[in-house]
């Protein structure tokens, strides 16, 4: 469809920027991939723990230099968490269905 341009991330990350407090905030990114919300938010938060199932997408997002120091990845099930009550402020759980 010529003149037709759909960009969904960009528009994910505005309508997140424009509902969620990000400022400051110690995120959890469910099924977090390649690390490619991460890497979108990474300019408007403290810090952010991205896990997934798929270890080879975690290798990708642990290859993304633009996250080191604010960012980890590990892998994990959505189901069993491996961290502590209160451990973040928030939770994102995108594009993972």
């Amino acid at each position: 469809m010529k003149g037709v341009r759909v960009d969904p991330e960009r528009r994910e990350t505005r309508i997140l920027r424009r509902h969620v407090p990000f400022a400051g905030a110690r995120v959890l990114d469910i099924g977090c991939g390649d690390g490619r919300l991460s890497n979108r938010i990474r300019g408007w938060i403290e810090s952010i723990v991205g896990v997934d199932q798929a270890g080879e997408d975690i290798g990708r997002a642990h290859a993304r230099k633009r996250l080191d120091g604010i960012a980890c990845f590990a892998v994990a099930d959505a189901s069993r968490l491996p961290f502590q009550d209160r451990s973040f402020d928030l939770a994102l759980y995108s594009w993972s269905l």
